[in-house]
């Protein structure tokens, strides 16, 4: 059974499920070079055939994720439709259901011409899934959980499909919703038209938000959040979100301008933090009290936001809880594949656990060492070393900062450890050194811990004992902990986005650590991104050559040879 599942929208991607393996996923940003890379990802699905040694004649089905989905130009540029108020409202709500319903099928059609164009399936062969339903798959069959059991699943994003946020009940191969929310009421849009208008970029920058907020004093962040508590509620029966007033989420912008108008921008930061955390966890609370069960599993756009998911971790009740890996739109197309292989007859305990999430091209040694002799190599050198990963700690005990290109390449938001830059956390300087060196982030934005599973409890706080592969949780850190790694802590509130690396899902990154900790004590390495500032992470190693030569890196570890800048 080999199954092709597309996401043709913001971030776009695609993802291979072989006999109930997920051989490969790979987003089109990293084959594009261009950030959040939208429409129809025709790299992406020649990429995840080639990786998984699928012919174009072998493919039995192909999934698109989303019933509905806006064209490349309309995702684009959101400017031209976040800058609404309510007389746009009310030009929309003048749209009839059988004009909405001609769009949907005309853009049904030209999305489905794409993929016959590129594979020469038929058109039987190709159907669509829900967004919601895409998302709340990923998360329910992803998490490795047992399915004997009710599991809770949760989705909550901008909107896809006319839904916002959705509460199912997963058992088996079933889910069953029992709960959905508007696109009007959308406690997504609240966030992300604040990220544009404090003059960041939408469905990019939240983090940043995110990562400013800490820094509001608590009262005048409680004055923003008042002010949005008058555009959305929990809803009266507790399973979902309502506006408050006829205002729907979308068309808020305006209005937006005039209430904050004067705010401090760390005020605003905070203030939407602050009321995001307080609705989201009230409203899994209810899901909670409601169904009774412990275990809960989460996508969409909203849970990539680590401080609110550490919150909703801690909330009395759950005992378990999973946030699939860069839960946004890009991760639609594992879902979509998941519900087609059920559909098709195959069961949940039949599909094969998502073991990790390194997905992409790896690359050889020879391939490597082929690249290399091409480069010019007056400004660096190289030398083929057998232990690559005790090298990398060494350098990095020694406080140096050090790319490392390994293996095969991540998939999602999230650099994990193959295509990341590290050093030292020890030292703070450390932080300045490597934004001066090409990472140029914010003042406010923290960078990452890479800690060694088995030692996690050592620096983050977590009675739960919740297993955080994929850095999609925040942790507080003990006080002398944070001190002791603080260069990869949030500098104000010493939280922590903490990767545990296991030795089964990832035994070189883990050897690197291990070594780290040999050599100094630490078990935890600084992780940051692999890229220039403004694209995506490198995929090839030419991507990291070239970022390695436009920016102020000393030392890169492309698999088993280190290259050097000379003085």
């Amino acid at each position: 059974m080999v199954i092709l599942g597309i996401h043709d929208g913001h971030n776009c991607g695609a993802t291979l499920l072989k006999d109930g393996q997920i051989e490969a996923s790979v987003c089109e940003e990293r084959l594009t070079r261009v950030k959040n890379e939208v429409g129809y990802p025709e790299l992406s699905v020649r990429e995840v055939l080639s990786l998984s040694g699928v012919q174009e004649s072998e493919v039995e089905d192909v999934v698109f994720a989303s019933q509905y989905m806006h064209t490349a130009d309309h995702l684009s540029d959101v400017s031209k439709w976040y800058k609404v108020g309510k007389k746009e409202q009310a030009n929309d709500e003048k749209l009839t259901q059988e004009e909405l319903l001609k769009n949907e099928q005309r853009r049904k059609a030209e999305r489905m011409q794409k993929v016959i164009d590129q594979l020469g399936v038929k058109p039987e062969q190709i159907s669509f899934v829900d967004h919601h339903l895409a998302h709340a798959a990923a998360a329910y069959f992803g998490s490795g959980f047992d399915f004997d059991k009710e599991t809770l699943v949760l989705t909550c994003d901008g909107a896809g499909d006319n839904l916002s946020a959705t509460v199912s009940i997963g058992v088996g191969d079933k889910m069953t919703r029992i709960s959905a929310t508007g696109r009007n009421d959308s406690l997504g849009k609240i966030y992300s038209r604040i990220t544009f208008y404090l003059g960041l970029k939408p469905w990019e920058h939240e983090y940043k938000v995110m990562g400013l907020a800490p820094y509001a004093d608590a009262k005048y962040a409680l004055e923003v959040k008042e002010i949005l508590d008058g555009y959305l509620k929990v809803s009266e029966d507790g399973l979902g979100f309502e506006a408050v007033g006829d205002l729907k989420m979308n068309y808020i912008y305006e209005r937006l301008r005039k209430d904050l108008e004067l705010k401090r921008f760390d005020a605003i930061s905070g203030g939407v933090q602050m009321f995001t955390e307080e609705l989201l966890t009230t409203w899994i609370k209810n899901a909670v009290k409601h169904t009774g069960i412990s275990r809960v599993v989460c996508g969409g756009g909203v849970f990539m936001n680590v401080k609110a998911n550490k919150l909703a971790s801690e909330i009395d009740g759950i005992e378990e809880i999973f946030v699939f890996p860069s839960c946004g739109d890009e991760s639609l197309s594992f879902g979509a594949v998941w519900l087609k292989s059920i559909e098709k007859g195959s069961s949940a305990e039949k599909l094969t656990k998502l073991h990790d999430i390194y997905l992409g091209r790896s690359y050889t040694n020879d391939e490597i060492e082929s690249v290399l002799k091409t480069e010019s190599s007056e400004n660096f050198e190289y030398e083929f070393i057998e232990d690559i990963d005790k090298k990398v700690a060494t350098l990095i005990a020694e406080n140096n900062v050090v790319a490392r290109f390994a293996g095969r390449m991540e998939w999602g938001a999230r650099a994990l450890g193959n295509r990341s830059i590290l050093t030292n956390p020890k030292e703070w300087p450390n932080v300045e050194r490597i934004n001066s060196m090409i990472k140029m982030r914010d003042f406010w934005m923290p960078f990452a811990p890479s800690m060694i599973a088995e030692y996690s409890d050592d620096y983050i706080v977590n009675p739960k004992g919740i297993h955080s592969p994929y850095m999609m949780f925040a942790f507080d850190t003990y006080p002398e902990k944070s001190r002791e790694i603080l260069a990869a802590v949030h500098p104000r509130d010493k939280t922590a986005r903490a990767q545990m690396v296991t030795r089964e899902a990832n035994p070189r990154y883990w050897s690197v650590i291990k070594h780290f900790y040999d050599l100094t004590g630490t078990s935890v390495v600084l992780n940051t991104s692999f890229n220039l500032h403004g694209y995506p992470l490198v995929m090839s190693p030419k991507d990291a050559l070239s970022v390695f030569h436009n920016s102020g890196l000393k030392y890169l570890a492309l698999e088993n040879y280190l290259i050097s800048k000379r003085a």
